[in-house]
């Protein structure tokens, strides 16, 4: 059931290609059929064939969708996986040819911003460490090493220099050396390399237009033997450069392969005809390597309303008003509904007014399970159980709970271990560091360098993960330690419900896999709880850029004012453009109904009362004028429309009444 053009994208087996699949066409369908076919038509095993998307939530449903197509042995799997986890898959099979050892710590923003912090001059200011944290893992997007340029910002190349090698002493990677260090490695080692190249004779590619300089010089050297490369992508959903992200790879694939055979998807199985014509006519407007119209045989809809409003409180209202119309009209699920925005401060005042009149909703984006204190804690324990050298996870709980080991305490140790140069876990029990610290923190810290070591002793047994956490949770009485210092009840249930949500997520987690605590550990730091939720039956709320990839009946965009969308930073720094392809994802994650709406006047965001003129933004002016009503169009409300108004206003009351 496959159109001419994706039967094409499927079978096309003879070099590398580049599927433009634009929104709404079935790329992933083209993806999993692709798998599928190369494995039927017997062009290689699946064994030799790599997918790589950039998320989990992807990287599962691809595997889901073609395990299904195709029957594979009890035991084997399919290679789909994000970038950052083949990278991290290739590293740890190649752990002896990197400067690194087995059982390397993978650190998040938070522990790489202390890391960057420590190496600062006392007192530097948080927007500084953060704009050096930042410059670095620009270059390391870019692929650069840090004696591999010259840089006006010579502060932050020297930082980045010595980052490294404390990375390298504490035996981590950031989330960036994932990437960068397996490009090092393959640029570096032509027996890793050719290793991996017999491995990967058949690489495809989800969201190609998301990869970055770094991502794309990897893929080109492990696909440059076979040059079985399949690229899917949109160039007018490319939406991350703010992260390192090049649409230009778009353009650089055509001049390093120029056999490359280019397939469009422009039938869009999604949206109606208006949507899609509308969101045309506005990214059109940016520059094209590529041509391509999306077309649908649906209906041609209704026409997309835009609405004005003098204040964010009207536009709230009203549109709580408008999505109970027309939920009690349709009997249409709430999940059907979408609101989208640019920035995260926009959805306050309609979480608000939600919560006011009961309309139930999800925030997409919101606090992920991983970022609660509890469980920050339980897996710095498990890092340092998987990695003694890891001092960052060291430092973190070596007085959780409170063992009495004060910070003057731990300076000291800090200090004499980076002078003997050993980590900070193996100083815990060196009787001659120990010597300099007061009797009580001394006893302390050999007392929990000796129960530490006895749990790393199990994890090297290859004893399953939830046993060795569940042992652990007891050893150090935590939930014994939660009831102490919750300050009532309620936080007392939830930071204990937050440890045994832990412990059973966990046995699932490894649940049949037999997996011990340091692939656990490894595999948790790449998982996101927000990729694996399920929402109830509830108005999605999210940012555009986390609304890229899924579709809504009906679809509400706010806030489409210059300075918003457009963003004012985008507008300083001319790189509209970016803010062009939002705003045509936005559109066409609309199924049936799309309602634009922005504010004629806003608050100032500092906490002051004085007002600015925001107005429309020049998208809208793009839009053409027969597909939409209420934007510069003169218009007279029929009884009908009347009608409907103060329906839409009463359920509105009756909500806000319950």
């Amino acid at each position: 059931m496959l159109n001419p053009q994706q039967h094409s994208a499927v079978t096309y087996c003879d070099g590398p290609l580049l599927v433009l699949a634009g929104a709404g066409c079935g790329k992933t369908r083209v993806i999993t059929e692709k798998i599928a076919h190369l494995i039927r038509s017997k062009k290689t095993t699946h064994h030799s064939i790599f997918a790589i998307t950039f998320t989990n939530k992807a990287a599962k449903e691809m595997a889901q969708r073609a395990g299904k197509m195709i029957n594979l042995p009890d035991g084997e799997r399919l290679n789909i996986s994000t970038f950052h986890a083949l990278g991290m898959r290739i590293i740890r099979e190649e752990i002896k040819h990197t400067p690194y050892r087995f059982g390397f710590s993978i650190f998040d923003s938070s522990e790489t911003h202390n890391i960057i912090k420590d190496l600062l001059p006392k007192g530097t200011k948080r927007e500084q460490i953060n704009q050096v944290q930042w410059q670095i893992s620009s270059w390391k997007n870019e692929g650069l090493k840090a004696d591999e340029f010259d840089s006006s910002f010579a502060l932050a190349q020297s930082i980045y220099q010595h980052y490294q090698k404390r990375m390298i002493d504490f035996n981590a990677l950031d989330f960036d050396d994932l990437i960068l260090q397996t490009l090092l490695l393959l640029e570096n080692n032509d027996q890793v390399l050719e290793r991996w190249q017999d491995k990967m004779k058949f690489v495809l590619v989800d969201e190609y237009q998301d990869t970055n300089a770094s991502q794309y010089k990897m893929l080109k050297l492990l696909v440059s033997k076979y040059r079985n490369l399949i690229c899917v992508g949109d160039d007018d959903q490319s939406i991350y450069g703010w992260r390192g992200a090049q649409a230009e790879n778009l353009s650089i694939l055509k001049q390093d392969f120029p056999d490359l055979k280019v397939v469009k998807l422009e039938q869009n199985y999604r949206s109606t005809q208006t949507i899609l014509s509308a969101a045309f006519d506005v990214i059109r407007n940016n520059p094209h390597e590529f041509k391509k119209k999306l077309w649908s045989d649906l209906n041609r809809g209704d026409l997309i309303k835009v609405s004005t409003f003098n204040t964010p409180e009207q536009e709230a209202i009203q549109l709580s008003a408008d999505i109970n119309y027309h939920q009690t009209l349709s009997s249409c699920p709430f999940k059907n509904f979408a609101v989208l925005y640019r920035s995260n401060h926009q959805a306050k005042l309609i979480e608000q007014v939600f919560r006011t009149g009961n309309i139930p909703y999800v925030m997409s984006g919101g606090r992920s399970f991983f970022d609660y204190v509890e469980i920050k804690d339980l897996m710095a324990y498990i890092r340092l159980l998987c990695n003694p050298k890891d001092n960052s996870a060291f430092l973190r709980i070596v007085n959780v709970p409170r063992r009495g080991v004060g910070s003057s305490s731990l300076a000291k140790l800090a200090q004499s271990a980076e002078s003997k140069r050993i980590s900070y876990f193996k100083a815990a029990n060196n009787t001659e560091l120990l010597s300099l610290l007061p009797t009580r923190a001394a006893q302390k810290l050999k007392e929990f360098q000796r129960n530490i070591s006895k749990l790393q002793a199990k994890v090297l047994a290859g004893i399953n993960a939830d046993k060795i956490v569940d042992e652990l949770i007891n050893d150090i009485d935590y939930i014994h330690w939660i009831e102490q210092t919750s300050k009532d009840k309620v936080s007392k249930h939830n930071r204990t419900k937050l440890v045994k949500d832990f412990q059973n997520w966990l046995k699932a987690f490894t649940k049949d896999k037999d997996m011990n605590l340091i692939d656990a550990a490894a595999q948790i730091t790449l998982q996101t709880n927000k990729e694996d939720s399920n929402n109830d039956d509830a108005i999605q709320i999210m940012t555009i850029h986390a609304s890229k990839g899924l579709e809504f009946n009906h679809v509400f965009l706010i806030g489409v004012e210059e300075g918003i969308l457009p963003h004012r930073n985008s507008i300083e720094e001319e790189t509209v453009e970016e803010e062009r392809r939002l705003m045509y994802v936005a559109m066409t994650r609309a199924m049936q109904n799309l309602n634009i709406s922005y504010i004629r006047k806003r608050k100032s965001r500092y906490g002051d009362d004085e007002s600015f003129d925001a107005g429309p933004s020049r998208f809208l002016d793009e839009l053409p004028k027969r597909y939409i009503s209420g934007y510069g169009v003169v218009k007279k409300e029929n009884e009908e429309e009347k009608k409907a108004k103060k329906l839409s206003h009463l359920a509105a009351m009756k909500a806000m009444l319950k």
